[in-house]
């Protein structure tokens, strides 16, 4: 066999190579995108939805706030008595 023909195979079969080494890797990048994706759009619904949690603290002033008001209300209208 002539030596430019060997050359010629084997530049063809490095060439196939790479070409499919390539084509997993922009495979294995596009499943990547994708699921990256579905994990962004998943951790955005999770913040939609606790972004009401932000607010347990002032909810939980209030409630201190309304108890403390009854508590004195109740010692008002019960003559000062505190139980």
């Amino acid at each position: 066999m002539n030596g430019w023909i060997l050359g010629y195979i084997i530049g063809g079969a490095v060439v196939i190579a790479v070409v499919l080494l390539l084509l997993l890797m922009i495979v294995g990048a596009r499943r990547t995108a994708e699921k990256a994706e579905a994990i962004e759009s998943h951790l955005l619904e999770a913040r939609d939805r606790t972004a009401g949690l932000g607010e347990v603290a002032t909810t939980a002033l209030t409630a201190e706030r309304i108890v403390d008001a009854a508590s004195r209300a109740r010692v008002a209208l019960s003559g000062g008595e505190r139980r």
